[in-house]
């Protein structure tokens, strides 16, 4: 079975919304960035931020977050995570205000965010609603929106189902001009995902692919019963499909765009969940005790069972190669190889647990908070580092900044090691395959140019990495990510 590397999901790895390819993120390799446990708990109460593994100092806290039902995405430039109270309605933790506060105070359903800024809903009356930090906005589709699915580069797929009829329309907000529709019939009512650039729905006995630009109805593809549950690697290049009845997982091929394996499991599986690095899938079984089977997706085999309970978080990969399990009252962490109890949280299940990579915990620079100092005009050159007064010439000390009233000092770090090379890096895929890699720079042309691939190496492991830049700016740098069309990620380096 091919195997294919990812690129961390920012929110479960660096940004909310950078989804993520199979293998290490790039941007974890050009600055490194702290693995972070967020904890809600489940009844509502103090939200805490831990930097992973050192989950008995508090690094962040909160009060006020309401009882959670699940996160959204998150945005790591903002410092912002999009998820959702108990009863489905919009919120957001602001890490840089030390807040937790209502999107929206309208009632929605569907709800959903694929970057932590921008979060969508539905209104009673089928309208789009879209929250922002800065305003909002609201579409009326042609029929009554029933499933909103938000894509990385800032468009929106809405869709509705009337009976077999799936409707679809393609958007760019705030924009309302439609860009494309479709109409797809035979749809089922079974599961269905966004998986890359693309969506998959289900029919019977089959899974239907659609395209996300140009909503182009792709080939459909068999199975042997309905779908029950469907997970796509973080790079949606392969999906894994658990079928009603049926003791086993069948893996699609979007390239093939046919079935290329089947992945044999002890009995049944109602629900499937992949790991952020696309390496191992858990399974649950569709009847008997609380476990879980977990999978090597290289190899297709079944490392074994482990025992937990099934949440909406949990079981989850932690960023140590461990699962945290739920056991009862507590959240017992696994190692992903030898399913071995590593550390047990006592008491832990009462919080919603969510992983994912930041550095916005990182201590500053000590000189960045020291108050600035002037020398006198005759004895002292000026310096960049010197501000002068512009109407007289008395020296004014800047003030300190102030510390968040809910931070906890952090522990004292090392200084990061220096960057190399300058500028940022738009990264379209990372992979295995060389052939593949170039055939993926082929269809992407960006101001004339096109993406090269580059080799490294992750783990003695040889990457194809499909790049573009770099560019000076952040901003440059995401404009020629949103013009592609395509999936992206952003992260800074020489290359």
């Amino acid at each position: 079975m091919r195997r294919l590397i990812a690129l961390t999901l920012a929110v479960a790895a660096c940004s909310g919304d950078r989804q993520a390819e199979e293998g290490a993120h790039p941007a974890a390799a050009a600055g490194g960035t702290d693995a972070i446990a967020l904890r809600i708990p489940r009844a509502g109460g103090t939200a805490r931020a831990y930097i992973f593994p050192r989950l008995d100092s508090v690094a962040w806290s909160a009060g006020g977050a309401p009882a959670i039902g699940r996160v959204l995405s998150f945005d790591r430039e903002a410092g912002l995570i999009a998820f959702t109270d108990a009863k489905g309605q919009p919120k957001r933790l602001d890490f840089r205000l030390g807040e937790v506060r209502s999107a929206s105070k309208a009632t929605l359903s569907g709800v959903t965010s694929a970057n932590g800024t921008d979060i969508y809903g539905i209104t009673p009356a089928g309208a789009v609603a879209r929250m922002t930090p800065s305003g909002d906005w609201a579409f009326t589709p042609p029929k009554p929106a029933q499933i909103l699915y938000p894509v990385n580069d800032g468009t929106l797929v809405i869709a509705n189902q009337a009976g077999a009829t799936l409707h679809l329309w393609h958007i760019r907000p705030p924009d309302e001009e439609i860009l494309d529709s479709a109409t797809i019939d035979g749809v089922g009512s079974g599961p269905r995902v966004q998986a890359g650039d693309r969506l998959y729905v289900s029919s019977r006995d089959a899974l239907q692919g659609v395209t996300i630009r140009g909503l182009k109805e792709l080939k459909k593809i068999p199975t042997k019963r309905d779908v029950a549950a469907i997970a796509p690697t973080p790079s949606g290049d392969r999906v894994f499909i658990a079928l009603v009845g049926a003791s086993e997982i069948t893996v699609v091929d979007r390239y093939s765009e046919s079935v290329t394996a089947t992945i044999q499991l002890p009995a049944n599986a109602s629900d499937l969940r992949i790991d952020p690095l696309g390496q191992s899938l858990l399974a649950k079984p569709a009847s008997g005790a609380d476990s879980a089977w977990l999978v090597a997706i290289g190899t297709g085999k079944v490392i074994g069972s482990i025992a937990t309970e099934w949440t909406n978080d949990l079981p989850a990969f932690a960023p140590d190669g461990t699962i945290a399990t739920v056991r009862g009252p507590d959240i017992v962490f696994v190692n992903a190889e030898s399913l071995a109890a590593t550390r047990t949280i006592r008491g832990g299940a009462r919080d919603y647990w969510y992983f994912f990579n930041w550095n916005g915990f990182r201590p500053r620079a000590a000189n960045l908070d020291q108050p600035v100092t002037f020398g006198t005009g005759d004895s002292t050159p000026a310096t960049d580092t010197m501000i002068r007064p512009s109407t007289d010439s008395t020296p004014r000390n800047l003030p300190m900044r102030d510390a968040a009233p809910t931070m906890v000092p952090p522990m004292v770090l090392p200084p990061p090691a220096a960057r190399v090379g300058t500028g940022f890096i738009v990264s379209f895929a990372a992979l295995l395959n060389e052939q593949t890699a170039r055939a993926t720079a082929a269809e992407i042309q960006v101001d004339g140019a096109r993406p090269r691939v580059v080799q490294t190496q992750s783990g003695g492991t040889p990457i194809f990495r499909v790049i573009l830049g770099p560019y000076s700016t952040r901003e440059e740098a995401e404009r020629i990510g949103r013009e592609s069309k395509r999936q992206y990620w952003i992260y800074e380096g020489g290359q």
